[in-house]
């Protein structure tokens, strides 16, 4: 997937953003606003069909983001209507957008100077706006009640790659005029609307332009001329009517009420992150944990740093690290200011380059310029004790955004927020030792159990995820699954010299910022153990490694390792994680393979299944799930 490009735009003297590369308009010089609301929500039938809807959801599908006017009404307009009826069936908002040319912050923060309306929601698009990386960004506002999908790269490339199951009830058929940007408004773009489309699915567009009245006849939809906004003679609106044989009912939301619950199988971040997400889309939930507690796993750890994985190129792989980071960040700041308590610091990462094979490959990085400045930079030696607060002898690369928090406490906080919920319930010192199926009338699918000790079934379920780390191929029907077992062991270490640092330092392994007086510094990989002991041997290791790749710094002279944790990371060949259904058993996923990168992948991904589970829009394109799915491993 290629590098993107920022809009070049200019303000006219109505201070209205025109694109310089088409000599076009982001907005109506006579209202923007005003346009938006004729244009795209009154011919759309909105706010109205939001009242009378009956799904749990509303999907709209722009194929052009601008300025994000048109999605800051419709969210502005939807909120209103949540306070207005509170009992309505909608409860969320999907708004799918896609830009080609995204709006470098500044320029968009002044475009949005021009809307003091919208002025609340700006301010929070602002916050969450992302760096112009292609693919998909999910941004989630007003307590999850509101979803932004912001898709970065051409639509007519990106739209192929969205799940048929992701369809739209109206599109926002926005852009630059056709005469302007025809490379858009081709008969593919029309025809993956009616892919996306189901019978009442509408669309709006200011244009009325023949190309586009014959591309929408052609792939299904009835259309017709409207009076246009302002001195605009005619527009354009359409409703999707399908041959009578097309499979384009509206998707259907499973209905998980009574043996409708979702059990879940594991105790780690994978699996509260899911808990989370699955009782945010209304679906009861149940937590069956071999141990005491949660977090006694991998998600042991007190210190996990938090940052993607970039290549010199944009990677699947690092394109995805991408994704899942900035979705993370957000989703662990906003559980925070909801009030869960756990340690988390965005102080930036700093990865030094300690040999020349490091070097290199951080210059090929630098000098492709497939990132962002925002998301990374090269510094110079004394650049980075700068940041760091330490001396330090190599350049490097940081990466601001970044930073660490503390799994084991994030687990904790979540449990106290999900025992509140109705919705919820957990089982613990249920280790699982069998899952079986039986057979019912009601449904066309059979029912989950779960076995646990004892003579009788612990759980019975609809559908079933497996997330149990290290340990989820141990089952019959998911041995097939490729996971090898790494135990890696982090070391706690006090040291007056290390007080000041203030960036998590990586080298050829890592440390941390101080919590509690204490830094993490890690980890080994031993591929070989049959258990997760603590090593004074391994201890050792990880502090003679930070000696041997920072050249012994005087800072870490004092360094006492004073206690440590170990556990088995859970990996896969490849090293992507393992998410979604598994071949030939209706309702049975597997979400694991995290490795070390769980506080990273963890709430994307459960998102991610959360939505498939739920039916409802995913923020991921069809070849990165086939990349993921745990699928890629059947025979």
């Amino acid at each position: 997937m290629p590098s993107l490009n920022h809009a070049n735009i200019y303000f006219n003297q109505q201070g209205t953003p025109v694109a310089t590369d088409f000599d076009d308009i982001y907005f109506s010089n006579e209202g923007g606003l005003a346009e938006t609301d004729y244009v795209f929500l009154q011919h759309n039938g909105l706010p109205k069909r939001w009242e009378d809807h009956s799904q749990r959801y509303f999907h709209i599908i722009e194929t052009g983001f601008g300025t994000g006017a048109n999605f800051l009404l419709c969210w502005q307009r939807f909120r209103q209507f949540r306070q207005q009826h509170p009992a309505a069936q909608c409860r969320k908002l999907y708004f799918s957008s896609y830009e080609k040319y995204p709006l470098t912050y500044s320029d968009l923060g002044k475009a949005l100077q021009l809307l003091p309306e919208l002025s609340d929601q700006c301010q929070l698009l602002l916050a969450q706006y992302p760096p112009a990386v292609a693919g998909c960004q999910r941004l989630i506002f007003d307590e999850g009640s509101v979803v932004l999908d912001l898709w970065l790269g051409d639509v007519n490339e990106l739209l192929p790659q969205l799940p048929s199951k992701n369809r739209a009830d109206a599109f926002f058929l926005d852009g630059f005029a056709p005469d302007k940007n025809p490379q858009m408004w081709q008969q593919a773009l029309f025809d993956q609307m009616a892919r996306l489309s189901h019978i009442g699915t509408t669309v709006a567009t200011f244009t009325c332009a023949g190309l586009v009245k014959r591309g929408l006849q052609q792939s299904g939809f009835a259309i017709k001329k409207v009076k246009g906004f302002g001195r605009k003679r005619e527009m354009l609106t359409a409703s999707f009517q399908p041959p009578a044989d097309a499979d384009n009912e509206p998707q259907a939301v499973t209905n998980h009420s009574a043996n409708g619950k979702v059990v879940i199988v594991g105790g780690g971040i994978a699996s509260l992150c899911l808990a989370l997400q699955l009782i945010d889309k209304g679906i009861t939930t149940e937590l069956i944990c071999a141990d005491n507690t949660v977090a006694q796993g991998a998600s042991h750890n007190l210190q996990g740093a938090v940052y993607p994985n970039l290549h010199a190129l944009p990677t699947p792989a690092s394109l995805l690290h991408c994704q899942a980071f900035h979705f993370a960040r957000h989703f662990y700041q906003r559980l925070a200011a909801q009030g869960l308590a756990f340690a988390m610091q965005w102080c930036g990462v700093l990865h030094l380059a300690t040999n020349p094979a490091l070097s290199q490959r951080q210059q090929k990085i630098i000098d492709n310029g497939a990132w962002p400045t925002e998301l990374v930079y090269p510094v110079t030696a004394d650049q980075a004790s700068q940041i760091a607060g330490v001396v330090l002898e190599h350049s490097g690369i940081f990466l601001p955004q970044a930073g660490w928090l503390s799994p084991q406490q994030f687990c904790q906080a979540a449990l106290a927020v999900l025992l509140q919920s109705t919705l919820f319930q957990v089982k613990f010192n249920s280790k699982v030792t069998a899952i079986t199926t039986i057979a019912t009338d009601v449904k066309p699918a059979p029912l989950w159990q779960v076995w646990c000790q004892g003579s009788a079934p612990t759980s019975t379920c609809s559908q079933l995820v497996l997330a149990n780390g290290a340990d989820i191929s141990q089952f019959h029907l998911s041995s097939h699954l490729p996971v090898n077992r790494v135990r890696g062991q982090v070391t706690h270490v006090k040291s007056h010299g290390m007080r000041p640092l203030k960036t998590v330092l990586c080298h050829k392994g890592y440390i941390t910022p101080a919590l509690n007086e204490c830094h993490a510094v890690g980890a080994t990989f031993d591929r070989n153990a049959g258990s997760a002991f603590i090593s004074a041997a391994d201890n050792e290791e990880n502090l003679a490694l930070v000696n041997h790749q920072l050249q012994k710094p005087t800072w870490f002279a004092d360094a006492e390792a004073t206690a440590a944790r170990a556990a088995f990371r859970a990996t896969v060949p490849d090293h992507l994680p393992l998410l979604g259904a598994v071949t030939n058993h209706q309702g049975l996923f597997v979400f694991g393979g995290l490795g070390a990168r769980g506080v990273l992948l963890a709430p994307l991904l459960a998102e991610t299944l959360a939505c498939q589970i739920a039916a409802q829009p995913q923020a991921m394109t069809t070849d990165n799930l086939a990349a993921i799915a745990a699928e890629r491993f059947t025979n």
